[in-house]
Parts: C-alpha cells; structure tokens; sequence
C-alpha cells in the first residue's frame, strides 16, 4: 500500500481505505467517538489542547499529543513506538520515525482535508494498527487546522460587517 484515503460519503461515519478502496481498513463514527478497525472498537477522543487518542479493545492507546491546531510538531506514540508529526509549512506535513526518517507525508491543500491522504515512504515497516492510526491523527490535526482557519475567517468578516455599517450610518 502507497497511501491511504477517506470515503466521506457519509460524514458522520468515514470511511478508511487503501488507497482508493475497495479494501476498507476502518470505520470512524464521528459521533459515537468510535472505529471499527479489523474485528476491533477503538474508543477515540480528541482533545484541541491536548490531542488525540485511540483506546483498542486490547487496553492499548494510541496518542497525538500537543495543540493540534496551533503546534508545528506533535508527538504520536503507537504503543511503545514514537512518531513526530512535522509541519513543515502552513499545510505540508511530514512524518518522522524516532530515528529521524520520514515515514509519511500529508497535506491540507487541494481538497486534502476532504480526502486526507496519507502517502508513505521509506522503509520503515508499519502495521496495519500504525497505519490506521497515523491515518486517523492526520485527518484528525488537518481539520483542527481547517477549523481554526474558519474562525479567523468568521470574525474578520464580522469585523468587515461591523466597519461597512459603522461608515453605512455616518
């Protein structure tokens, strides 16, 4: 597999895929905080401030620690292995194992947030758990940032409405 890709067909329940499917590598219920990944039921919480955690069935966790809208890296630990999440400018980001090797690349450009891919690289030797969830955290920090983006957005448009009638009325 070369990279990973999401079915948003139904939004409150992506879907995960190899590529461009079919092989279907997960489920995310957006709102029941749940993945169905392989006969498994990951518990998913997401924290702004904090990050990002995936519980399995098994009592492992999965976590994205750091601000993940605001913190140009940020710390991935897949049960004893570690991953940096590195942004390398406002939407390009890469992934580095803890030897310093690039792993995997996303970015939030050119509809990337809708399809979040996940393209890897290297020779580092991931499993289908890692994959899914370095997947999961990508999507996960590259709508965090969409999300910040959209309320600058909305409060300089506010601002913009409040200085038209401010000159409007004088």
């Amino acid at each position: 597999m070369r990279y990973t890709s999401w079915d948003r067909g139904d939004r409150d329940k992506p879907r995960l895929l190899a590529e461009e499917g079919p092989l279907e590598l997960g489920v995310f219920d957006t709102q029941a905080g749940t993945a169905s990944v392989g006969a498994e039921t990951w518990s998913l919480a997401v924290d702004k401030d904090m990050g990002a955690s995936a519980t399995l069935d098994d009592g492992r966790v999965y976590r994205l620690a750091g601000r993940l809208a605001k913190d140009e890296e940020l710390n991935a630990s897949l049960d004893g292995r570690s991953f940096t999440l590195i942004n390398e400018n406002s939407s390009h980001w890469i992934i580095e194992d803890a030897n310093g090797d690039k792993v995997a690349q996303f970015s939030g450009q050119n509809s990337g947030v809708r399809a979040a891919i996940l393209e890897f690289e290297g020779e580092t030797e991931l499993a289908p758990n890692e994959i899914v969830a370095l997947s999961w955290f990508a999507r996960t920090v590259l709508e965090s940032r969409m999300e910040k983006g959209n309320n600058v957005l909305i409060i300089f448009m506010l601002l913009l409405a409040l200085v038209a009638v401010i000159v409007w009325l004088t």
